[in-house]
């Protein structure tokens, strides 16, 4: 995966700032890229994060806004409300692919995770309408 940050930074940037659409394959790759050094599964549907540093198994999803609040939907559409100091749009805003580790609290459709740690797999699409519900 990244043998060096500046692989990683360089590969991050070139993801964002490519001019031609990438395919599903190069999307892939790029998030696995993101995360070398974590326990990693793949399988014909893309990829499962089994581990991050020790910690276990994160929720991953894509993040939007639901009136003043950050929301995590993973891909089973189960949503989490984000509280905390990483909750916050400058950090990872609305439609921003990423996974996160911290407690959860509430039963469904209230849950709510206060990460501890939050890393992106990926930037929002160009082009997608701003992931936004009510």
């Amino acid at each position: 995966m990244c043998s060096s940050w500046i692989f990683c930074a360089a590969l991050a940037w070139l993801l964002v700032a490519s001019p031609t659409p990438l395919t599903g394959a190069e999307k892939l790759a790029g998030e696995l890229e993101r995360l070398d050094g974590h326990r990693v599964s793949i399988t014909p549907d893309g990829y499962v994060i089994e581990d991050i540093a020790g910690e276990g198994k994160p929720v991953v999803g894509v993040i939007e806004r639901r009136g003043d609040h950050l929301v995590l939907t993973d891909r089973g559409g189960v949503s989490h409300r984000l509280t905390g100091v990483l909750a916050r749009p400058r950090i990872a805003g609305p439609g921003y692919k990423v996974w996160a580790l911290g407690p959860i609290t509430g039963r469904p459709p209230d849950l709510v995770l206060t990460p501890r740690r939050l890393g992106v797999l990926a930037p929002p699409r160009r082009g997608a309408p701003p992931a936004v519900s009510r």
